[in-house]
């Protein structure tokens, strides 16, 4: 295992992958993943950027693997976000190139099923959050939650320790 390195954090106006490693369910769920792009560029200050597979599903694993592919090799991206999880995107672990993501490493977000290549990832020296999926965490109806708000906005653009405290629960019977 490469010892794990903290990529530089982008800055407001910068550009952010969305890709889909598991599943392309932008395609079957758009209103989520849109208001979550809404969220990415108008909360957040960054322009989402997507690939050929995000809203896309039956793809191959090669073509995500493609995806995640470019999105770490494109210099111009800055963080890499996942749409939402997805049990197929344990297929793409194989065909990830280690040492295209170790020479290019950039803040990675992901949940659920992304948990494995939150894993590889750290493996090959990639500092990654689990959380900040578009279509849940900031595709969620209403408002996001503003301790979710917050913790995002730490990861992505400061550096250093980051306080996560449990959430405030009403009292019982309210």
């Amino acid at each position: 295992m490469t010892t794990p390195s903290y990529p530089p954090k982008p800055s407001p106006g910068d550009r952010v992958a969305v890709i889909s490693p598991g599943a392309g369910l932008p395609e079957l769920f758009p209103r989520p993943y849109e208001l979550g792009l809404e969220r990415i560029r108008d909360e957040y200050g960054l322009e989402p950027v997507e690939y050929p597979t995000t809203r896309k599903m039956g793809t191959t694993p090669r073509e995500r693997a493609d995806d995640i592919h470019a999105a770490f090799a494109d210099p111009a991206v800055k963080a890499v976000f996942t749409s939402i999880g997805g049990d197929d995107q344990i297929t793409v672990l194989p065909l990830l190139d280690r040492g295209l993501l170790r020479a290019n490493p950039k803040p990675f977000f992901g949940l659920s099923d992304n948990t494995n290549l939150l894993a590889f990832l750290y493996n090959c020296g990639v500092v990654g959050y689990h959380g900040g999926t578009v279509m849940t965490a900031l595709g969620r109806p209403g408002a996001m939650h503003p301790m979710t708000a917050d913790s995002l906005r730490a990861a992505l653009f400061t550096s250093g320790p980051y306080e996560l405290r449990p959430a405030e629960r009403p009292p019982t019977g309210a």
